[in-house]
């Protein structure tokens, strides 16, 4: 049986690109796939195709997953979109060609016996984890030029979703959050909406904190030291709600 699968950007963009061309193409739903980036074992039987990112096609499919699938609905396939797993678009894709099958699509995504909806709900529970971790563990510093400037290295692509949460709670901030492993940043100016800039050279080395910089962190690490209860330490369960991935960007965890 031939199989096609379909190439792409590993973005909400570029997914939701071959979500077009495939309902273009009239493709199966239950023959074809979506492949977020060239390598992989090749299949037999399969025939591949490119897709370009294009972002008039990825803004029609997302005007009618919120038309079709409700706000929430939305909410959730683009969460999973954001996932770092391969998996994940071809079974946002199959997802969305059996809702719109239904008269309420939205319906699908609570269809937890099925194989593809179990994979998109794993996967947006994954991203919504990390993303709520990061609410609470990334750490801004003033740089010399007054911007605040944060570094994480998440396993998934969640950098848009900390831009909107932390605009709306810094709206009259100049900021910045840099996404390492991705060369992603999110961008906002102060009373103005944020933006992502793809930079993967950007220069560490150029990043000078401000003078009082310095002096904030230390303070901070010695107010994180003297709340600790030393008789109460509890190495396990630390690292239970604090994972050892996110302590290289934390202050209080700086050279530890």
């Amino acid at each position: 049986m031939e199989e096609n699968i379909l190439i792409c950007e590993d973005s909400l963009e570029g997914v939701l690109t071959a979500v077009y061309t495939a309902y273009e193409k009239r493709y199966s739903p239950e023959k074809t796939g979506i492949q977020v980036s060239e390598e992989g074992n090749l299949r037999l039987f399969a025939v591949y195709e490119y897709v370009e990112t294009d972002t008039e096609k990825s803004a029609k499919v997302l005007r009618t997953l919120r038309r079709r699938f409700g706000e929430e609905g939305c909410y959730t396939i683009c969460q999973a979109l954001a996932s770092a797993e391969e998996e994940k678009a071809t079974a946002v894709y199959r997802t969305i060609a059996k809702g719109l099958r239904l008269q309420k699509p939205e319906s699908v995504l609570l269809r937890y016996a099925d194989a593809d909806v179990q994979t998109v709900q794993k996967l947006k529970c994954s991203v919504w984890h990390e993303m709520h971790h990061l609410f609470g563990f990334l750490r801004f510093r003033e740089l010399q030029n007054g911007i605040l400037f944060s570094e994480i290295s998440p396993k998934n692509n969640v950098t848009a979703y900390l831009a909107e949460h932390f605009s709306d709670r810094l709206p009259r901030e100049h900021f910045v959050i840099c996404d390492c492993g991705r060369g992603l940043f999110a961008v906002h100016e102060a009373g103005k909406r944020w933006f992502l800039v793809q930079n993967p050279d950007f220069d560490r080395e150029a990043v000078r904190e401000s003078d009082e910089e310095a002096v904030c962190q230390e303070l901070f690490r010695h107010f994180c030291h003297k709340i600790s209860v030393e008789a109460r330490e509890n190495k396990t369960l630390q690292r239970g709600m604090l994972p050892l991935r996110f302590r290289p960007y934390m202050t209080e965890f700086d050279g530890k």
